[in-house]
This record gives C-alpha cells, structure tokens and sequence, in this order.
C-alpha cells in the first residue's frame, strides 16, 4: 500500500565516509571520551532517536552496495572494494531503493561521492538528479576532460597538474577537497584554488531541498568528509580543521534549511556514517569497523533519547520503504528488516543478530556476544564501545557460542579468494581459525589513546 503524496514524508539520508561512532560526543561513555565536541550532532540527537549500536561494513563500496540493494553480498557479491564482477548491471540485477522510491511519486537526487558498480545517469539508479565528485566515478561515457589538480591514493596530498580524460589517466584522481571536481548532471562544474569541492555538493543538496519542498523528496547525501585526503576546511585555519565537525556543519545547515522552508516537521533526517575512522577501525571485520553512528530525527521521531535495538545496514531499505508507505514485500530478496517500530516507539529490540563482512571475514553480533572476522568470541557490551568488550578465552565456551552465531549466518556463503580480482584487504599477518582478529586486538589495546595515533583523520 502506497501514502498519498501529502501523507508521504520526505526522506534525507546523509552519510559520512570514514567516521566511527566514538568521534562524536553523544556516544562519550562515563569510561570513554569521543574524540569530537559535536554540540550539534548532541542536540539533534536530543530531537530524535540514536541508535546504542549499528553497523555498516568496514568498507567503503560494500557499504554503498548494501545501501542501495538491501542485499548482503552473497546475493550482489559486493563483499569488499575489489571483488571481480562488479559490472553495471548491478542496478538492473538488483533494484536501487531509489528506483523503488522514484517509481511510488518521490523526487530523488543523490550529491557527494558514488563509489558503487555502474552509474549515477543510469536509468535503473532512479535518479532524477545528482552532484558526484569525479573521482569517484567509473569508467564512463561522459568523456569529461579535467584540467585542474589529480592525485594518486600512494601520494594523496601531491598533487599533479595535467590535463586528461577523468577516468582514462590510469591510477590518477581529479581534486576532492580544494579545486574540487564535481559533476552535476552529467555536467562539469567551474573550479579553482578558492573552490571547496564538498560545497559544491552540499549547495546542490540545499538547493535540492529547496526547490522540491512542496512534493516528497529523497535525498542520499554521501559527503565524502572525512576522507583522507585531509584537508584544511573552508571554516579554519591550516593546522586548525576538523573534517568531522565540518559534516556537522553541513548537517546544521542542511536543517537549518528544512526549517527555513517549512518542513522539517515532514522530513525524517538519517545521520550516519559508512565504516569506522581511518586509523581507527576502517577495514577490520568487528565491531571495531563496522559500528557507525546512527541518529534519526525529525518528522514524527520525536526526543525519544537512546535506543540498544540492533540494525545494520541492510535494514536501511525496507525502514525507508516503510516510512514511505510502501510495503518492502514488493521488493524481492531484501536481507534486512524494517525499523520503523523502533522509530515509532513500539519496539527496543531490533533484530536477534547483526551481520558484517569485508573480503572474506564476516561479523555477526548479538545483544550478548559477537563473532569477530577471525572467529574470536567476544562478550558483548550494553555501551557499544569495543573497549568495554571481553574476549572469551575460555575455549570450550568460546566453541559453542560460535555454533551458535554461525548458524545465524548460515544463509549468508561467504566468498572464496578467487572472487576477487585484486590482493584481499590487508588486516594485518592472517591468524589460524579461530582466533582472535588482529586488527581488532590492536586497536583494543590502544585504549583510548587512539585519538594521538598519526594515522587517524584528525588533527
């Protein structure tokens, strides 16, 4: 059953890129500090509902993947960001939610960073508009030439000055950050040194919103901050910028605006992030990668404080189905389960497990234990801060509450080597299995002196 379109909200789901859970205030616990002073990120929290514990991938395109389809990978084979297969029949194999959207009466637009198989002009996407920074799309038949700024991922803060066909310079990336390359709409926007590319994706998103405030909008806003390359952010001084509380200002801004047009009453705002902090998380297969923040307010979410329900991210397609009014069993093959009771204040469990993967290592959390990708068995905590995790060592006991979390995810193959057409993610020397996962071990034992690491994102 279908909303009419003055019952429809409207639906913004904006997401960072390399942002954990713990780099914001509202998710400081009395043992652990955030990393970040986050005022705003704590006062829409206050408006609306944050969610204790939810889990993306540890990746960047898996994450994207899962978003778009609502399908783990054993059903896209979207398990990491270099799986062999990845082509662009991935909208036509498996139906974007904003296809599904665009077809029941919402406009929809995306803005900031692509990172999936195909293409944003691609008519199974169901994108009436869209704002990418070119980098981060494929191989393409646009033939957009770019003069300004590129750069490697082995030297990302050296930049080279030439002029190529984006996409068919080998190894080479147009500018995120200053002299930005965006693309509207199949168009190349002006650029130079004063140019801050992630203004001109969120220009596109406020300009989106207003100019489609009377008819229900879905907007997908993948910022790319806090990405490396880091940068100086237009609000700071060199040596001074904070990538994350520049996403903060953006998303103040972007509610400022619903405010300003009249209806953020109408809208219901999804704030999270795609994997954990560079040098913090980003690639390891626990709770350490895939625990993200997840705030949703606005519209009828109204100051309902904390919630422990368990959801990740294949839950995000049947919650926004739902929301607007649109019954996710029309969808065929959708993984995840709607929370829009927890949203509506009729529910506080979620799901019985969580679910994650990178490459071949998979995740599965419960309220009480997790499966680390190594097999390592883990007591789980109320405060979703790793930190306060326990290994168990006790192997007889370790054993069978691993039957038990395999058996959850039985249904979910995981994918051999010969998937993949590059090296897998490196996590560090491969242990036997089961064991406990190195990455996750080395972050732990950190502490929270994680924040000084010279690898994370933040100065």
């Amino acid at each position: 059953m279908m909303a009419s379109a003055s019952e429809k909200p409207n639906i913004i789901f904006m997401m960072l890129d390399d942002c954990s859970a713990v780099e914001f205030s509202c998710y400081a616990t009395d043992k652990h500090p955030a990393a970040q002073t986050t005022p705003e990120v704590d006062n829409l929290a206050g408006e609306g509902l944050r969610f204790e514990t939810c889990w993306a991938t540890p990746m960047c395109k898996p994450t994207r993947a899962l978003l778009m389809s609502g399908k783990y990978a054993y059903q896209t084979r979207q398990y990491g960001n270099h799986l062999s297969g990845a082509g662009d029949d991935f909208a036509i194999l498996h139906k974007p939610v904003s296809k599904v959207m665009q077809e029941n009466g919402y406009r929809t637009a995306i803005s900031g960073k692509w990172h999936l198989p195909g293409f944003p002009y691609q008519e199974e996407y169901g994108w009436d508009e869209w704002s990418m920074l070119g980098g981060y799309i494929g191989p393409n038949n646009l033939n957009i030439t770019w003069d300004g700024p590129w750069f490697t991922w082995k030297n990302c803060t050296e930049y080279l000055h030439e002029k190529a066909v984006i996409r068919k310079n080998g190894n080479k990336y147009p500018s995120l950050h200053w002299n930005g390359c965006v693309i509207e709409n199949g168009k190349l926007l002006p650029s130079d040194a004063d140019t801050y590319g992630p203004d001109l994706n969120h220009k596109f998103a406020l300009d989106f919103i207003e100019r489609h405030k009377d008819e229900p909008f879905y907007l997908y806003y993948p910022c790319v901050l806090p990405h490396k390359p880091w940068m100086r952010t237009p609000e700071a001084p060199a040596g001074m910028e904070s990538n994350v509380r520049m996403g903060e200002t953006y998303l103040k801004q972007l509610v400022d605006k619903l405010k300003e047009t009249g209806i953020y009453d109408r809208t219901i705002v999804f704030f999270t992030a795609d994997n954990a902090t560079q040098g913090y998380g980003k690639g390891v297969t626990s709770e350490m990668g895939t625990r993200v923040p997840l705030i949703v307010f606005g519209g009828p979410v109204k100051e309902r404080g904390v919630t422990r329900a368990l959801v990740d991210f294949a839950d995000m397609y049947p919650t926004k189905l739902e929301l607007a009014g649109i019954d996710p069993d029309t969808v065929p093959g959708l993984d995840g389960k709607s929370f829009k009771p927890v949203l509506d204040d009729k529910d506080d469990e979620g799901k019985p497990f969580i679910f994650s993967y990178n490459d071949t290592f998979r995740t599965v959390r419960t309220r009480d234990h997790m499966m680390d990708g190594s097999g390592g068995i883990w007591k789980s905590s109320p405060t979703g801060n790793i930190l306060d995790f326990k290994v168990i060592t006790d192997e007889r006991k370790a054993t069978v509450i691993r039957k038990r979390l395999l058996k959850m995810i039985e249904a979910y193959p995981a994918p051999t080597k010969k998937d993949f057409k590059k090296p897998l993610y490196k996590h560090g020397k491969k242990p036997d299995w089961p064991s406990t996962d190195f990455g996750t071990m080395r972050y732990v034992k950190m502490g929270d002196n994680w924040m000084k690491q010279a690898d994370r994102n933040e100065p």
